[in-house]
C-alpha cells in the first residue's frame, strides 16, 4: 500500500468526465500526486460500456429518446446502466507497485473495502466462489461470473469491478447496486429477450437486501475506504480538472472512441 492516499467524497459528474477524472488522477501520480480513492454519481443517469464491447449491443434509439449518454470505458467487461439513484460508483487509482503483481491478488486487496462495506450494511456479500456462464454477455450484471472480481449475494450479482494497468498505474473502478430495475435491461440493450423473473434470479441490490438509505450506504463505503487506506479527504487540483476536461472532450466524448467496435 502507498504511504499516503487522497479520498474524494461522493460527487456528481457527467459520463465523459467521470471516466476522464480517473485518467487525470493516474497522470497526477506520475507527477508526484497521491493515489486516489473516489466515490461518484453519474449525472445524468448514463451507460458505460466495456473497452471491447460492441456498440451495437446498445439500444441507441431508446437512449437518444431518453437522453441517456453512453460512454466507453478503458476497462473491459459489459455495459452498466448507472442510474443516478440506483448506482454507487467508486474508483481506486494507485501505483501498480502498491499491490501484488498477481492480478487476482490485487483485485482481492482492492475489493477488501467493498466487501467490508457490505458487511457493515448487513449484506452477506462475497467474491464469487466459481465461474458461471453468461445469461446475456453484453451486460455487466448478466455476463459470465468471474471469481476474481464479481461480488455476489446468494448467487446474485450485486457488484461488478474492473481493472486497467498502464504506465505503472492501476485504475480499478466498480459499481455497487443500491437499487435496481430489472425492466431497464430490455430498454437499454439491443436484442434483449430475457424474462424479468429470470433477471431477478441473477441480480440483487442493497435496498433489496436491507432497509437502509442510499446515504447510509455511502457512509459505510466512505468509512471502509478511510479505514482501509488511512486516506485524508481531499479535492481535485485545478490542473487535474483542466486535464480531465480536455481528456473528456478529446477521448471520452468522441464518437470514434464510443463506436470503436
Amino acid at each position: 500500500m502507498a504511504d499516503r492516499w487522497r479520498f474524494i467524497p461522493e460527487e456528481s459528474w457527467d459520463a465523459p468526465l467521470n471516466m476522464a477524472l480517473d485518467v487525470a488522477a493516474a497522470q497526477s501520480i506520475h507527477n508526484g500526486g497521491p493515489p486516489t480513492i473516489r466515490i461518484y454519481r453519474w449525472k445524468p443517469s448514463s451507460i458505460s460500456i466495456g473497452y471491447a464491447q460492441r456498440s451495437t449491443s446498445i439500444n441507441w434509439e431508446y437512449c437518444s429518446k431518453q437522453n441517456i449518454p453512453v460512454v466507453r470505458r478503458q476497462t473491459g467487461g459489459g455495459g452498466i446502466f448507472h442510474d443516478y439513484v440506483g448506482d454507487i460508483s467508486y474508483s481506486i487509482i494507485a501505483p501498480v507497485s502498491s499491490f501484488s503483481t498477481d492480478v487476482s491478488k490485487s483485485y482481492r486487496a482492492m475489493l477488501a473495502p467493498i466487501i467490508s462495506t457490505f458487511k457493515k450494511l448487513g449484506v452477506s456479500a462475497e467474491l464469487a466462489g466459481s465461474a458461471s456462464p453468461a445469461l446475456y454477455a453484453p451486460s455487466c450484471y448478466l455476463r459470465e461470473i468471474h471469481p476474481a472480481h464479481d461480488i455476489l449475494v446468494d448467487g446474485k450479482k450485486i457488484s461488478g469491478n474492473a481493472q486497467r494497468r498502464s504506465n505503472d498505474v492501476v485504475i480499478q473502478h466498480g459499481s455497487l447496486t443500491y437499487k435496481h430495475d430489472v425492466d431497464q435491461f430490455a430498454l437499454v440493450f439491443s436484442d434483449f429477450d430475457i424474462n424479468p423473473d429470470t433477471i431477478q434470479d441473477h441480480v440483487t441490490s442493497i435496498s433489496e437486501q436491507v432497509g437502509l438509505t442510499r446515504k447510509e450506504s455511502i457512509n459505510a463505503l466512505t468509512n471502509s475506504f478511510l479505514t482501509w487506506s488511512n486516506a485524508e479527504s481531499g479535492t481535485w487540483t485545478s490542473l487535474e480538472l483542466k486535464q480531465a476536461e480536455k481528456i473528456a472532450q478529446e477521448l471520452f466524448s468522441s464518437e470514434n472512441w464510443t463506436n470503436r467496435t
